[in-house]
């Protein structure tokens, strides 16, 4: 008997799991699970307003900002996809003009408040993108990097020098 509580408490709990996963997905984030262009602008805005105590003037410029350079960004991403290099060098562009353009909508301090907080989010962000290559290195066996190849090896058969096939 406790066997079929167990059983069926176990199939409850997992029911009310996926329907609470459901109701916090698609109406939510986009095709990938991000994030829809709206709500990541607004997102960016209020945490900008939040950080730098933006007036009301400074928020609808930032926001007009935002929201002209996320279209030419999905333009770009269209242009160029499967081209990474080529989009890393526009939205390398695209950055420093964003930039240039905050720099005159926001006053001296907020400024240097603002490039602050975008290095720590940089250096957050990278921390956390090789942590997930480790973590993905790690779950393939180790197998992330490409093997090294030694011309002058003593093979016996190992498959990663090329000299056997």
């Amino acid at each position: 008997m406790k066997t079929v509580t167990l059983i069926i408490s176990s199939l409850f709990l997992f029911m009310a799991l996926g329907v609470s996963a459901q109701q916090h997905g698609p109406q939510h984030r986009g095709q990938r699970g991000h994030m829809n262009p709206e709500e990541m602008v607004k997102k960016q805005v209020e945490q900008m307003k939040t950080e730098l105590k933006l007036n009301e003037q400074q928020e609808k410029q930032v926001k007009d900002l935002f929201t002209e350079n996320l279209k030419k960004r999905e333009e770009l991403m269209k242009k160029y996809q499967g081209q990474r290099d080529s989009v890393m060098v526009y939205m390398k562009k695209m950055e420093d003009q964003q930039n240039l353009s905050l720099k005159k909508i926001l006053t001296e301090e907020q400024y240097k408040t603002y490039l602050t907080n975008l290095e720590k989010r940089k250096q957050e962000m990278e921390k956390r993108r090789k942590e997930m290559m480790d973590k993905r290195g790690g779950q393939r066996g180790g197998h992330g990097a490409p093997a090294t190849v030694n011309e002058d090896h003593e093979c016996n058969g190992c498959g990663g020098c090329g000299k056997h096939k």
